[in-house]
Formats: structure tokens, sequence, C-alpha cells
């Protein structure tokens, strides 16, 4: 073969393979809950283009974008509301099996500590199941708590400092942590004391907009905000210092500009991949966007657009 033909092969082949790489298959098995209807659907994403709806689950509510976590590497588990006739929430733990298909367990959670709606959940193990939730505790607006699967009871393990929160906050599995962003603080709840572990003020040059844990490597990931880098996102590893301070020590060069795109604080985390994917709204457009970001260099991974714009809760198996 002539050598100038080789050349044009190789070079188109390479063309081919970088468009392929943002169009491919997600490297596990990808859900969400599909809320574009007054039915809520647990749905698989296969690709930019292939969506499948597992399950219809019913006229529910999920209270925020990180209620659903998985369980064994086999089992969708999520916490939601309803509300009857007088508009009273009730509240549920649900475990769907996602290799058959079916719910293994619809879970009525008792409310006789008189608090409110799960915005998150975690697994400590597969009979232990954590969450941060609305808290009715005097001079506390979140608490975590201990869900029992037997019977539904929920245990108030610790509380955080009264004050407006966002939805930041992730269990870091190896330091028994619970962390959370409350106003421009970055707290953590010790799980098996209750005790604040944590209480370090974040950098006023830094905001905190979604946060995530690398077990494998024992460290926080963050899309963060820096009025001193860039006007855009940036994903970055937060480090605790022995001096008790926050450092962002910025991963890669990836931004995410603020004139595209719009956070819904829709993620999830691939640790074998070293992935982390998330969901954006596009402005402008009644679209939002899939961007997967590897966690060790910051670039982008698979990025496709889809017209299903109300996806929340991703969970990835691997």
């Amino acid at each position: 073969m002539d050598k100038q033909y080789h050349y044009v092969i190789v070079d188109i082949t390479i063309i081919l393979l970088s468009i392929i790489h943002f169009v491919s298959t997600f490297k596990c098995s990808l859900y969400a809950i599909d809320q574009s209807s007054l039915e809520a659907k647990l749905t698989k994403i296969n690709n930019s283009s292939s969506y499948n709806p597992i399950l219809n689950l019913g006229d529910l509510v999920f209270s925020g974008s990180a209620t659903s976590t998985k369980l064994a590497n086999k089992n969708y588990l999520s916490a939601y509301h309803t509300f009857d006739h007088l508009g009273v929430p009730h509240f549920f733990l649900l475990i769907i099996d996602i290799d058959l298909k079916s719910i293994k367990l619809n879970l009525t959670l008792n409310e006789k500590d008189g608090s409110g709606s799960f915005w998150q959940i975690a697994t400590v193990n597969t009979n232990e199941i954590i969450g941060i939730r609305e808290s009715f505790h005097s001079g506390s607006t979140l608490e975590v708590a201990k869900i029992n699967q037997k019977d539904g009871n929920m245990t108030t393990i610790g509380t955080y400092p009264y004050g407006s929160y966002s939805l930041v906050m992730v269990y870091a599995s190896k330091r028994r942590l619970y962390f959370n962003v409350i106003e421009s603080t970055l707290y953590a709840v010790n799980v098996d004391t209750g005790k604040l572990d944590i209480n370090i003020q974040i950098p006023n040059d830094y905001v905190i907009y979604a946060i995530d844990y690398d077990y494998i490597k024992d460290r926080l990931i963050g899309l963060v905000y820096s009025s001193s880098i860039t006007n855009s996102w940036i994903l970055t590893e937060i480090i605790i210092t022995t001096k008790n301070e926050l450092k962002f020590d910025r991963i890669g060069k990836t931004i995410i500009p603020f004139d595209k795109y719009q956070w819904t604080t829709t993620y999830t985390i691939n640790l074998n991949q070293r992935s982390w994917i998330t969901i954006w709204d596009m402005k402008d457009l009644n679209k939002s966007v899939f961007i997967a970001l590897n966690i060790d260099n910051g670039e982008i991974i698979e990025k496709w657009e889809t017209n299903l714009n109300r996806l929340t809760n991703l969970v990835c198996f691997d």
C-alpha cells in the first residue's frame, strides 16, 4: 500500500475514533428517573439516542436529584414521598432489582421523630442506609438519619447548624463523615459519634456547586467556581489541610462555561472507570446535555445532548 494512502487512512481512523468517543455508550449501566410526566419512570440510559423505560413508578416525588443510590451493585435504592388528599406527605424507601426490573421493597418510613424529606441517601453496607433530611430539631435545618429496612424507623444520628442549605452533600465512607455545605461553610457529621467533626469556612473567592467522594483514593472532588480562576465551573479536589483550612486543587484544564449551561445538581460517579457523569440544562434550548469527566485528569470523556430534560437521580452500576 502506498505510504501516502496509509497515512490518510490512519488520519481518518483517528478522526472517526474521536467522534465515536463522544457518542459511545457509558462504561456502566446508567439509570435515572424520568419526571417529564406526572408518573415517574425508572429509565435506563444506553447512549445518546437510546433510553429505555424500565418501570412506571406512579405519581411520586423525589425531593432531590441525589435521593437515589445503588445497593450491592444490583439494586436501585431511593427515598421518595407522596401526598394524601389533605396534602400531608408520606415518606417511603424504594428498592428496585435492576436485573429483574421489579420492585423489591417499598417501605413506609416512620416519621415519629417529626422530620421531613430526604435530600440525599447513601449506603454504609448492605444493611445500613443513611441520609440527609430536613430536621425539626431545635437549631438545625438538616440532619443525618439512619433508616431501618425492616420496620421503616428512622433514627437521628447528628445535626448540622441552622442555616440556608443547598444540595451540596456527600457521604465519605472511609472517613465515616457525611459532608454538607450550608451557606458558606463546609460541615461534616461523624456517623459513628453524631458529632460535628468538620466546620470550615469556604474561601471567599470559591463557591462549591457539587461535591462527590472518590473512595479509591479517599478524596473529595468538587464542581466549583472561583472568581480568581475563570468565569466558569471547574473540577477540583477539595483538600482539608492540617490547619483545618480548605484548599482547592484544580483537576485538569476543562471549563464548563456559564453562558452555555445551567447546573442541575444531577450527577453520579463511576470509580472503576474514573468518571463523573453529570447532566446540565442548555441555556436558550429546551434540551439537556450529558457531560462525563475523567476525575483524574479533568478531561471530557463523553458529551451529548438529549431532549429528555427532566432526568434526575442518576445511578451507575458496574
